[in-house]
Order: C-alpha cells, then sequence, then structure tokens
C-alpha cells in the first residue's frame, strides 16, 4: 500500500503554520512532502533565517519527511552559480545558512518525487521536459540534473522564462508560473507551489477528449465547498493542482487520491 502522504507547500519562514499543519492531522499520513521554499520573505531578516535553518536541521532529521527544493533555497545551496540567484537572498543570510546548513549533503533535498501517478515538484514541467516520460521518469530525469548542478555543471531546470523575469523559452521545475506557464502535460499528474495565491488552491485539468477545465476552493469561502475534487481515472487525461496557499490548505495524497485539507 502507498504510504499516506501530506503534501505542504512554500514555506517562507513560517515554521510555525507548518507545524501546526503537521500535528493537526497527525495520524492522517505518513510521510510529509514540502514542497520547497523554506527561505525568504518580504523584508525578513539574518533572524528568520536563522530560526528557519535551525527548524530546518531537525526537520531533516525526521525519517518520514522529504524536503524538496525551490527556487528561493538554491540562492543558498549553490551561492556561487548566477543562475540560481533569486530575490530576497543576502550575504548576511547566506552567511547564516553556510554557518547552520552548510554541512548538510546535497542528497538531503530532491527535486522531485513520484507518488504513485502524481509528480510532486516546485514548480512544475512542461510538456517538452517531460517528453512523455511518466512521474516516476521525469523524477529521475530532475535528479540527475540536479546532480549536474552539484557537481559543477550547468542544467535547463534554472532556467527562468518571461513570466519570471527571464529570457528563456520556458521556465524549469524551480520557476514556471503557474498562471502564464504552466499547462497540463497528457498522461502527467502534478502538485506544486511556487505561485502563491493566498487561501485559494488552484487546479487546471484535462479531459480525455482534450478540453482544459479549472478549478478553485477558497478559504474561507462564500460558496459550498466542493464535495468531490477531481480524481485520476477514465475521465481526465491531466489533473493538477497548485498549493502554494500560504498554506491555508495542505494537500493529502492516499491510495492516488487527493484531498485538500485545511
Amino acid at each position: 500500500m502507498l504510504p499516506r502522504t501530506l503534501i505542504i507547500g512554500d514555506v517562507h519562514h513560517h515554521t510555525d503554520l507548518a507545524d501546526t499543519l503537521i500535528h493537526k492531522h497527525i495520524g492522517r499520513y505518513d510521510q510529509i512532502v514540502f514542497l520547497g521554499d523554506y527561505f525568504d520573505e518580504y523584508r525578513d531578516s539574518p533572524a528568520a533565517m536563522r530560526a528557519t535553518c535551525r527548524w530546518l536541521v531537525a526537520s531533516l532529521k525526521e525519517a518520514n519527511r522529504i524536503h524538496l527544493l525551490g527556487n528561493h533555497d538554491l540562492a543558498y545551496l549553490f551561492p556561487q552559480n548566477p543562475r540560481a540567484r533569486c530575490p530576497g537572498h543576502t550575504p548576511e543570510k547566506q552567511a547564516v545558512f553556510d554557518e547552520l546548513l552548510g554541512h548538510v549533503p546535497g542528497t538531503a533535498f530532491v527535486t522531485a518525487i513520484a507518488i504513485d501517478s502524481w509528480l510532486l515538484s516546485h514548480a512544475g514541467v512542461t510538456a517538452t521536459r517531460s517528453d512523455r516520460r511518466s512521474a516516476a521518469a521525469v523524477a529521475e530525469l530532475l535528479a540527475a540534473e540536479l546532480t549536474t548542478l552539484q557537481t559543477g555543471g550547468d542544467s535547463w531546470i534554472l532556467d527562468v522564462a518571461r513570466a519570471r523575469g527571464g529570457t528563456a523559452a520556458q521556465g524549469g521545475p524551480f520557476w514556471l508560473d503557474w498562471n502564464s506557464e504552466f499547462r497540463p502535460v497528457p498522461g502527467l499528474n502534478q502538485i506544486v507551489g511556487h505561485t502563491p495565491s493566498r487561501g485559494a488552491a488552484r487546479a487546471k485539468c484535462l479531459t480525455k477528449d482534450g478540453n482544459h477545465r479549472a478549478f478553485e476552493l477558497v478559504e474561507p469561502s462564500p460558496w459550498p465547498r466542493m464535495t468531490q475534487l477531481p480524481q485520476v481515472g477514465p475521465e481526465w487525461a491531466s489533473i493538477n493542482w497548485c498549493v502554494d496557499t500560504a498554506q491555508v490548505f495542505v494537500g493529502l495524497l492516499e491510495n492516488g487520491c487527493l484531498e485538500l485539507l485545511v
């Protein structure tokens, strides 16, 4: 049986909210996947960085937690790579990272993970990059590209497209913008963070006959909550959710089915 997986979106120093959700839903999950972006918030400080680094040191020791990388994390892991730079990074916060997390092996973080037919990454992948691969095969591809970065090479996974201020034809899995760039990939279901929408979880789905459908869950909402989310099955060619909701929603994957919890 597949592990029940709690999925937590971008943290951005709000580790207290993450901990609250983890404890709130304890007993409902077997493992936790964080979608990255642990660091940086508007007008944050080295003190906030220190608190988050200490939280992350402890979290990385937990056996049931998987920590994905986000674009705001890459800048601290690869400070000498100009293509890894990200707004919010400062030399002062880099010094804190180096002090507390500089000893952490690169294998402590991953670019993506496949759970059943779902691919979990920070921002998602395009049809061009996935090239009809399964979720597991795409996760392996992204792992290999991260290894390339760790050994001093370059990779398309750092690409930034126009929607996020770059020049690449399409964003990579750390920078793909949900609003402007993300498109459902037939045969691939994805769960991502990266593009914030406070209190709203958003879906982009593709029917088997090629029609696009959008869904949104808002909390608090003046309307009745959707009782049944789109689920993997014969009706859908692709189901995709963005859960960068300031941690209002978290995902729960159980036996291939996704539930959104508050």
